[in-house]
């Protein structure tokens, strides 16, 4: 599979595997916590300073919108969606990298992508503190990831063909 060049050099350069495996290994909690309030996550989400997260009930999963200038003006975009369902958490982060191509997926395929291993299943949480420490986790590697994409896309000169 053809993965853009930006977009694998950051999965290289924070090691998304070994990171993702870490947490997997890390949350593996039984019985998985179903039964947990949708307003309770959806505060946990704001309170990480994402404002702008939706709530799809069919398909159970919050939506983050991410607004910052600075993407904005390089034409950079990014999201990040999370389903809580049944215990277990599915992300999938999607950065726009130049217009024309997006890059990303669930933290759960990227291994395959990056052509290691594949991981053996999703985090789990029995608890509103194991979620909101997992949620934590998250947000500061999608930060970390969205960072370095945008440092690599500052490295390079502008081009003149979109002014």
């Amino acid at each position: 599979m053809d993965i853009h060049p930006v977009w694998k050099k950051v999965l290289e350069e924070l090691d998304i595997c070994s990171w993702y495996n870490s947490l997997l290994a890390e949350y593996q909690g039984t019985p998985a916590f179903a039964d947990h309030s949708i307003t309770e996550a959806h505060e946990m989400i704001r309170e990480f300073g994402y404002e702008k997260t939706t709530y799809d009930a069919k398909s159970a999963v919050y939506t983050v919108e991410v607004l910052e200038e600075v993407r904005t003006v390089k034409g950079l975009g990014s999201g990040i969606a999370i389903s809580l369902k049944d215990g277990l958490i599915d992300v999938a982060m999607v950065f726009d990298l130049d217009h024309d191509v997006k890059e990303g997926g669930k933290l759960n395929r990227l291994c395959e992508v990056m052509d290691q291993p594949p991981s053996p299943g999703k985090p789990s949480f029995t608890n509103y503190k194991e979620l909101y420490a997992l949620l934590k986790k998250i947000f500061a590697k999608y930060d970390e990831i969205s960072n370095k994409v945008i440092d690599l896309y500052l490295e390079e000169p502008a081009s003149l063909s979109r002014l």
